[in-house]
């Protein structure tokens, strides 16, 4: 099996160096794809303009889901109430077209508050959870840095790559109330992430724009220090590397471009010529 695998690859190597050599070396390879050169935005614009996230869990498609029944058959008498608030202003510079530099600010606060809930997995055996709470906030500050292309030269559609340097820190604390004392754990986590972020930018105007963008790769390292009942505390590190669409990540923005005094400079230059 194995001299037949090597013959195989043999072969297929001298084939591609016979057909390589009996070509033609004056025609160059080319697939036919040419790098936008148009000015989609043009150096010395600031763009400053504010982020919103969007996440979402689906269970089945609707109530006649088997997997919807199941979950009600085993989950009853549940009552309580969440919220998660999120904001991320951003502020950049094109130091060159199509390319610009800038910060990013995030925070996140996630509350929750599961007065009942019994959990049932048989007639003897059943769960009961009662006054349980859950609050969490976060920040996070990233250096970014944005690459414009235009879509078939065109001046209101372009595809944005931006590249993450993040950093963050989040407190969250879960507990239950029982005979009026809290019970609970208190955690700290120190966040760092590289992360690569695509997406479209659509101009609705000449200074604002439309934006949606996907993770899809990442590098991230956190170490969380967690206290339990203000007695017993643990520390964990983690780390994980992502290479696949995110689509729980989806950042749905409006950004506004202001031109500077550079920009005009710029302009003036380019209609003098």
């Amino acid at each position: 099996m194995k001299r037949l695998i090597t013959t195989i690859f043999a072969v297929m190597v001298a084939s591609a160096t016979m057909a390589f050599a009996a070509g033609d070396n004056e025609n160059v390879f080319d697939r036919g794809i040419e790098l936008p050169s148009s000015r989609f935005i043009p150096k010395g614009t600031i763009g400053s303009g504010i982020t919103f996230s969007y996440n979402t869990f689906d269970l089945g498609n609707s109530a006649n889901d088997m997997g919807y029944h199941l979950l009600a058959s085993l989950l009853k008498n549940i009552s309580g109430s969440a919220y998660t608030v999120g904001v991320a202003p951003t502020v950049h510079y094109f130091f060159k077209d199509n390319v610009s530099a800038g910060v990013r600010f995030d925070y996140d606060r996630t509350s929750a508050d599961l007065a009942s809930a019994s959990l049932s997995l048989g007639d003897d055996l059943n769960f009961d959870v009662n006054d349980y709470g859950l609050l969490r906030q976060s920040f996070s500050g990233s250096a970014t840095i944005r690459d414009y292309m235009p879509i078939q030269n065109s001046k209101r559609f372009a595809i944005v790559i931006e590249g993450r340097l993040t950093g963050a820190y989040a407190q969250s604390e879960s507990y239950k109330m029982e005979d009026g004392l809290k019970h609970g754990v208190y955690e700290d986590t120190y966040k760092g992430s590289l992360s690569l972020v695509p997406g479209i930018c659509i101009f609705v105007t000449n200074q604002v724009a439309f934006e949606v963008q996907v993770g899809v790769m990442g590098l991230n390292f956190q170490k969380t220090f967690q206290t339990k009942n203000q007695v017993d505390t643990s520390e964990m590190f983690t780390s994980s590397a992502n290479f696949k669409v995110n689509l729980l990540s989806i950042e749905f923005g409006t950004s506004f471009y202001i031109g500077t005094g550079q920009r005009k400079a710029n302009k003036q230059k380019l209609l003098n010529q």
